[in-house]
């Protein structure tokens, strides 16, 4: 477990992963140091604005897929009851 939270770990080091960064990490918060894992070890620690635009499209297609993926359902569930 490398994460605080039990759920928002999950996707963070899936972009870290399909980004090739490492996310999270040491980090401060208003000056208090918080000493967590990495997620994406072996990744690079500095994130470039490309990362952020290469991010983006990630959301984009994941979303454009499960809206697809809903459609699919709906018009099955649809035809199934007719």
């Amino acid at each position: 477990r490398k994460h605080r939270s039990p759920n928002a770990g999950w996707p963070e080091a899936a972009m870290a992963g399909a980004l090739g960064l490492a996310l999270a990490g040491p980090r401060s918060y208003s000056g208090v140091v918080v000493e967590d894992a990495y997620m994406g070890e072996g990744g690079r620690r500095e994130a470039e604005s490309l990362d952020i635009r290469q991010a983006l499209k990630l959301y984009q297609v994941a979303d454009r897929l499960l809206i697809a993926l809903f459609g699919i359902l709906s018009a099955l569930l649809i035809y199934l009851t007719m």
